[in-house]
């Protein structure tokens, strides 16, 4: 599915997190769940920390252990620039430029609209 940037977005972390299956992490704090970004899990590691979605958590109390792999790069986005929807999660799409290098990061759906 192709979506049509309609809002920039220049939000994206300098040091996106990337976390691998069986990584035990701490849990910090979790997103409003009544918000527009529901189900992620503020976590940290050594040497990193960011959000990760709840769903690919395994939580207990304040020790999060990953059941997938994960990262965190997101898109700078232009508005007019035309992206490909790989998948969908918690608001976001996983997904690449057309016409760009095929690189694939998280692009915020509150800043796209459906081709």
């Amino acid at each position: 599915m192709e979506y049509t940037v309609i809002k920039e977005y220049n939000d994206a972390p300098d040091f996106p997190i990337r976390v691998e299956k069986g990584e035990k992490l701490q849990f910090i704090e979790e997103s409003n769940p009544d918000g527009d970004w529901a189900n992620w899990i503020y976590c940290r590691g050594n040497s990193k920390e960011g959000w990760v979605p709840k769903q690919i958590l395994f939580i207990e109390n304040d020790l999060v252990t990953i059941i997938q792999d994960y990262f965190a790069k997101e898109h700078t986005l232009s508005v007019d620039e035309t992206l490909i929807k790989e998948y969908e999660l918690n608001g976001w799409i996983w997904s690449k430029k057309l016409g760009g290098d095929n690189e694939l990061a998280w692009a915020p759906l509150n800043h796209l609209s459906k081709v």
